[in-house]
């Protein structure tokens, strides 16, 4: 590996986002166009894919897309048809997702399911399609990052549902870390703070936008970051300059987990 070359490897290449028709995936989609990879979106919004697959157009490489979840086993069929007619898999991300907000008292299991499966379940379904086609036919191992949040570590108001979800990833990324590395298969995850996109666009007075502007005033960096932040952790996570990294949760929040 060439240090001042360190993504060459990665053009020719697919990767696979999931979530990535807009915001932290459409970032993570473009980054890893730029350099030359295949990308493949997955995302349950056909018609924000569509837009999606039209802004992404041009760059460094192709972008395709796959209107489906993860969310059961029969979505992998699709999947598994595109990548059949893609270069080999080397990288997968799970950014797809859903937030949630209730009082613990309030939650209802329902819910708390549904959060699970779409936050944790599904990621590890789209995990183990990775390691399969990673270590089969034409596979050479490969990286899987999981987006992850950083409410696993701070205890905001309202999250119980999908701060359990994000947790519970961290520790799928860990147990995947260890077992598939012998296969060639790094597996980390990346916990963003603050990060502006469509979600975090709250009216002045809304409580989570007050709190969001009390936290920022704390972080050693006083700023919240953008997608390019966690894009571009994406991108060293999945390239050779990681290549002895796994099994790790990478804090991209200003400083924040250190208060």
């Amino acid at each position: 590996m060439s240090l001042t070359r360190p993504f060459d490897s990665l053009a020719g290449r697919t990767a696979v986002v999931t979530g990535g028709a807009r915001g932290l995936g459409h970032a993570i989609a473009a980054a890893l166009r730029d350099v030359g990879m295949t990308v493949l979106i997955v995302d349950r919004d056909a018609a924000a894919l569509a837009a999606g697959l039209e802004e992404l157009a041009g760059g460094g490489g192709t972008v395709e897309g796959v209107a489906t979840t993860l969310s059961t086993d029969e979505c992998v069929e699709p999947i598994e048809a595109a990548l059949a007619a893609l270069p080999p898999l080397s990288v997968w991300v799970n950014n797809a997702g859903r937030v949630s907000h209730e009082d613990a008292e309030a939650v209802d299991l329902h819910t708390f399911e549904e959060v699970m499966r779409d936050n944790t379940v599904s990621a590890l379904r789209g995990s183990q399609l990775a390691f399969r086609r990673m270590t089969g036919g034409r596979g050479s191992g490969g990286a899987v990052v999981n987006i992850t949040s950083l409410v696993t570590e701070k205890a905001l108001p309202q999250r119980l549902s999908y701060a359990t979800s994000k947790a519970a990833l961290e520790n799928v990324t860990r147990y995947c870390a260890q077992e598939w590395g012998p296969h060639g298969i790094r597996v980390n995850a990346v916990s963003p703070g603050y990060i502006d996109t469509r979600l975090t666009q709250w009216s002045e007075d809304d409580p989570r936008a007050v709190a969001k502007r009390a936290v920022v005033g704390t972080l050693p960096l006083r700023r919240t970051g953008g997608v390019d932040d966690i894009a571009a952790t994406v991108l060293y996570l999945a390239s050779p300059l990681a290549a002895y990294v796994t099994g790790q949760t990478v804090f991209v929040d200003g400083g924040w987990h250190l208060a």
